[in-house]
């Protein structure tokens, strides 16, 4: 007899979740929701359970299962060592659906882990107080069940209890991407795409800085756009899918400004399009996300390497002397300057 029990998606209700926990203790099966599909759950510290559950999805020994924790911070329990592209990864994807491969630390070869973000799931880790090795709810060659009803026709009877908090979010299993040392291998691809990994772990973020994010930090940023698409082959909206983030603020910038008029007018003359632009400031975040940091003037870089020491091994001047602010001049102001940065782009796009 399987007992199906409905807790709530957001708060779920902590009898069901104290049942569920005590059934894993006693070295029971159970199904529960995750964010990307319903998992069924068994505890690594009971073989006999993890045996049963291989019986159930007809998977072999040599195939080992992920285990779900309920923190980032215990990762390192159970891996040797989180190289640098896993670290970004799991900054931006957990708790999330992707599954990371990892080097495992008990000596065996690797370890797949995941950090949800469905409450269910994350309050069930956490009142067991151990991980739970959780894969899909279904037999090998079926479709993965996104609800407690595709889990009970396909284990009715088999397992105690189904935990029923309605249909699973994503409706597909979890990305998992295996990375050890530089090498990044997309295994399965859910609703985080190859193209989505590959850019953060293999990517670059370029900042330009001006002072108002107005002027000329936009008109690098839409110049650069332009000189790297071409030189990649690639459309400017293209540029993102293979690796680069391109993007410009200001160390006094106001948020939502647009371009100047005569900014925009300049870019248009040139390919470029500034009509979407809004300013924003220059933050702490901004600065830890970029890979190169461009500033218009010398006085600008100063600040910015006083404003966050850690930058300046990453930060240069665009040209090779200050770029005149162009603001209240008047068009051709704003051309001459333009000419400037477009030449100081042009130089820098020959090293990327």
């Amino acid at each position: 007899m399987t007992d199906i029990l409905k807790v709530d998606a957001e708060y779920p209700e902590l009898e069901a979740i104290f049942k569920a926990r005590d059934l894993l203790r006693d070295g029971e099966i159970i199904a529960f929701p995750t964010e990307t599909v319903y998992g069924l759950g068994a505890l690594p510290s009971r073989p006999d359970s993890i045996a049963r559950l291989r019986e159930l999805k007809g998977r072999p020994d040599d195939k080992p299962f992920a285990i779900l924790l309920p923190d980032p911070a215990l990762v390192t329990d159970f891996v040797s060592s989180i190289p640098p592209r896993a670290q970004a990864l799991m900054n931006r994807y957990w708790p999330g659906p992707l599954t990371l491969v990892l080097p495992a630390r008990d000596g065996g070869a690797t370890v797949g882990v995941r950090v949800p973000a469905h409450p269910v799931a994350r309050s069930l880790l956490i009142a067991v107080g151990e991980p739970i090795s959780a894969p899909s709810a279904n037999p090998a060659g079926k479709p993965p069940a996104t609800s407690a009803g595709e889990v009970e026709a396909y284990f009715h009877g088999r397992i105690p209890l189904i935990l029923d908090s309605g249909p699973a979010a994503l409706k597909e299993s979890s990305t998992v991407v295996a990375i050890e040392g530089e090498t990044c291998r997309v295994l399965r691809e859910g609703i985080i795409t190859s193209a989505m990994v590959h850019q953060l772990v293999s990517g670059k973020t370029i900042l330009f800085v001006c002072s108002g994010n107005t002027c000329r930090s936009p008109m690098a940023e839409a110049l650069f756009r332009k000189h790297l698409a071409r030189k990649l082959g690639k459309e400017i909206d293209e540029l993102e899918e293979v690796g680069y983030r391109i993007t410009s603020a200001g160390l006094m910038a106001h948020w939502g400004s647009r371009a100047t008029p005569d900014s925009e007018r300049a870019m248009r003359a040139r390919g470029c399009d500034l009509r979407s632009h809004v300013s924003r400031p220059l933050t702490p975040e901004l600065l830890r996300e970029a890979d190169r940091i461009f500033t218009m003037t010398s006085s600008q870089l100063d600040a910015l390497k006083r404003f966050e020491p850690s930058v300046a091994s990453r930060a240069a001047l665009l040209a090779d002397g200050d770029i005149t602010d162009p603001f209240g001049g008047d068009s051709a102001t704003y051309d001459a300057c333009a000419i400037e940065i477009e030449a100081a782009v042009a130089r820098l796009v020959e090293s990327f």
